[in-house]
């Protein structure tokens, strides 16, 4: 009977140390979906924007993007070009002021001049195709006629290792919307 009992015992503690083990690392496994990212990063984003003016700057690349850690986000293609954009002078915002889809000094991930952290609130997002590593999502803003009404953004996104991360922000006009196939 003691002999079955250390069996017991022995499989029972093996089986707990290999289940402590496997449950974090499958949490930190687990991604949320592309809207879900999607959405999150936004929020952060525009409540970020809006406080940023008050704050101090470090001088650094995350100050181009209102002090968020903008590579856990966005893909590393779309940082280096975003930051050479940006850093550019004048000002190139990635298209030259003659092409029709020229942003001007607006945001590339808002496509607006200003931000509001309120804003966030009147958020939704959806997936709108998603295939193996790729998904496209539709960022819906039910912004107040104050502030320029409704607005519908088309974000591409890159499964990474750990997370969806962004590597496209269509303009509305680039897209036909709901669907956000490009024209």
């Amino acid at each position: 009977m003691r002999n079955k009992l250390t069996k017991y015992i022995v499989i029972v503690s093996v089986l707990s140390v290999f289940i402590l083990i496997l449950f974090p690392l499958s949490t930190q496994a687990q991604s949320t979906s592309p809207d879900q990212e999607v959405l999150g990063f936004y929020k952060k984003y525009m409540i970020a924007c809006d406080e940023f003016d008050n704050k101090p700057k470090k001088g650094t690349v995350d100050d181009l993007f209102c002090g968020v850690d903008i590579k856990r986000y966005i893909t590393e293609p779309l940082l280096k070009k975003l930051v050479r954009s940006y850093t550019s002078q004048p000002t190139g915002d990635l298209l030259p002021p003659w092409d029709p889809n020229y942003l001007g000094d607006s945001d590339y991930f808002l496509h607006t001049q200003d931000v509001d952290a309120q804003w966030s609130s009147f958020m939704t997002a959806k997936t709108i195709h998603e295939y193996k590593n790729t998904s496209v999502v539709r960022l819906f803003m039910d912004l107040p006629k104050s502030s320029g009404g409704p607005l519908a953004i088309c974000v591409r996104v890159l499964r990474g290792q750990d997370r969806w991360k962004i590597y496209q922000v269509d303009l509305a006009t680039d897209n036909d919307l709901p669907t956000c196939k490009g024209r």
